[in-house]
């Protein structure tokens, strides 16, 4: 089976191709603002270096969320328009569980390990949600929401080792440091570039998807924002004289 997988949910912006177990292409850029431009782009050079072509795929999976507003829409966009193209079902992943199920596929867990996948929010929020390793199959402890930071640190037990994942993972070990250090010890962090979100962890999730059996509908498929989206306007008043 080959899936196309998309992943636009964090400054990431990426896609891999996959046949089966088999990665056959990959291509990511991390930066931001970069994703409407760079997209079709990334897809492209992975069917032309796999020597493929999209009708060939069997399905498209994207990260839905939670993340950027920008990057989300952007990424489902382009996907239902290749699913619309060439008549393939679209498959969904939630960006943290993709994180999470990263830190299971590089076996940077161990059963009973608490997994944290966290994007960066702004402020002192994150998107989060807390998973448990179970051997074969990953726990949902907490799904996916908007967690400040104090809150988060929270949740860290001197009791569990912890793996920690994702943009937002600086942000929690600086409160970690200061107001909960005894626990740092607990807390593992896997080097920058396996604790990214992955284009090919989206993939391998719409790959197993895809082989139930399972598929979203296209149409009414849309982002996981978690929170509602908000803009600050700065509203100038000028007083006139005369």
């Amino acid at each position: 089976m080959i899936v196309l997988g998309i992943e636009t949910a964090t400054a990431v912006c990426g896609t891999a191709l996959i046949e089966d177990r088999h990665v056959r292409a990959e291509r990511s850029v991390e930066a931001p603002h970069v994703h409407s431009e760079k997209l079709m782009t990334l897809i492209d050079e992975c069917l032309q270096s796999s020597g493929m072509e999209l009708r060939d795929c069997d399905g498209i999976a994207i990260s839905i969320g939670p993340g950027s507003f920008t990057g989300l829409r952007i990424g489902l966009s382009v996907a239902k328009g290749l699913a619309y193209a060439v008549s393939k079902p679209i498959v969904s992943a939630l960006t943290l569980e993709a994180l999470a199920w990263r830190a299971m596929y590089q076996y940077l867990a161990v059963k009973g390990d608490l997994i944290m996948p966290m994007i960066d929010a702004r402020r002192d929020e994150v998107y989060t949600a807390v998973y448990r390793h179970g051997g074969n199959i990953l726990e949902e402890v907490k799904p996916s929401c908007a967690m400040v930071l104090k809150e988060m640190v929270n949740l860290v037990d001197v009791n569990d080792r912890v793996i920690v994942l994702g943009d937002g993972v600086e942000k929690f070990q600086e409160h970690l440091a200061k107001n909960k250090p005894n626990a740092s010890f607990r807390v593992v962090i896997p080097p920058r570039d396996a604790r990214l979100c992955s284009p090919v962890t989206v993939a391998s999730l719409g790959r197993e998807k895809l082989e139930r059996g399972t598929a979203d509908d296209v149409a009414s498929l849309e982002p996981l924002y978690v929170k509602d989206f908000y803009t600050l306007v700065k509203t100038q008043h000028q007083t006139v004289t005369s």
